[in-house]
């Protein structure tokens, strides 16, 4: 008996779900930053993923940078499939775009670091 995969690997970035997405970003080769911020989105996102929307403001008092690098930080993360937007806000209404975390087609030839398990701690 086999075990079905955890992610279907397509040729489009996939949603998936918080922790399997932080497990992923840490394995992943990204600027530092940009893995700063990606750890931080997920602790707004929900279990399976969906509903980060943390405002650009509020996550750079958090992370204790200036607004345009969580910007910059965002559109890499966008440009290279690991966050999709899925609403985009408003800022009359001071409402932030929504996300969904998602991993990128091209994830396997990304990894760095070798898999997590009981056998690597």
């Amino acid at each position: 008996m086999t075990a079905e995969p955890a992610i279907e690997f397509d040729e489009v970035a996939q949603p998936v779900g918080r922790f399997e997405w932080e497990r992923l970003i840490r394995r992943v080769s990204m600027p530092t930053g940009v893995k700063f911020l990606a750890l931080m989105l997920a602790t707004f996102a929900d279990q399976d993923g969906s509903r980060v929307r943390p405002g650009v403001g509020h996550l750079a008092l958090t992370l204790e940078v200036s607004a345009r690098t969580v910007s910059r930080g965002f559109v890499w993360l966008r440009d290279n499939g690991f966050v999709t937007r899925v609403r985009q806000g408003n800022r009359y209404e001071n409402m932030a775009d929504e996300y969904q975390l998602s991993v990128p087609a091209d994830i396997l030839g990304r990894l760095i670091l070798e898999p997590e398990g009981p056998e690597s701690k």
